[in-house]
């Protein structure tokens, strides 16, 4: 079932902690390892790419699309629905009125912005660690730790309760 998401809508719905620091880019990835990977699935932005952020989705199968200047992500989706010749197949995921009650019109699939983020959230492989990480995190063996603490110049065999820092205790 095709997926349209306001994008927006979506990041700034209450997150759990799973998920915090979601930004476009993150929802993309986010998508593409949970249960709607390989179906189709649009991520709208308003307005224009913001400067360091995506133009792009950076995975394949998430189309990441922006307005444009003077049209809202609400205008495009409501577009992109009126346009769907099997509207009924289509999901979309808004809690803006406006673009419920269109995509109802249509009998499209409707679900909030807070619904499908713990929908989301509980969708194994979805998991937000990070704008850059696309592995998922794995804890050092203790081989592995000593070599670090070497590397840096750590010996915690010398450290005094008295010598730490107050953040360390």
């Amino acid at each position: 079932m095709p997926l349209i998401v306001d994008c927006y809508n979506v990041l700034y719905a209450p997150m759990p902690a799973s998920l915090a620091g979601l930004d476009e880019a993150g929802l993309c990835r986010a998508l593409a390892r949970s249960v709607w990977r390989g179906q189709r699935v649009v991520v709208v932005c308003d307005g224009l790419v913001k400067p360091h952020g995506p133009d792009v989705s950076p995975v394949e199968g998430v189309e990441l699309r922006y307005s444009g200047r003077g049209r809202s992500a609400d205008d495009v989706i409501v577009e992109l629905v009126d346009a769907d010749s099997a509207p009924r197949r289509l999901t979309v995921v808004s809690s803006d009125r406006q673009v419920q009650k269109a995509a109802r019109r249509r009998r499209c699939r409707v679900v909030s912005s807070e619904d499908f983020i713990r929908a989301l959230a509980a969708t194994p492989g979805a998991k937000h660690h990070g704008a850059d990480d696309r592995r998922p995190l794995t804890p050092l063996s203790e081989q592995e730790v000593t070599r670090w603490l070497k590397r840096f110049g750590v010996d915690g065999a010398d450290d005094k309760p008295e010598d730490r820092p107050w953040w360390e205790d």
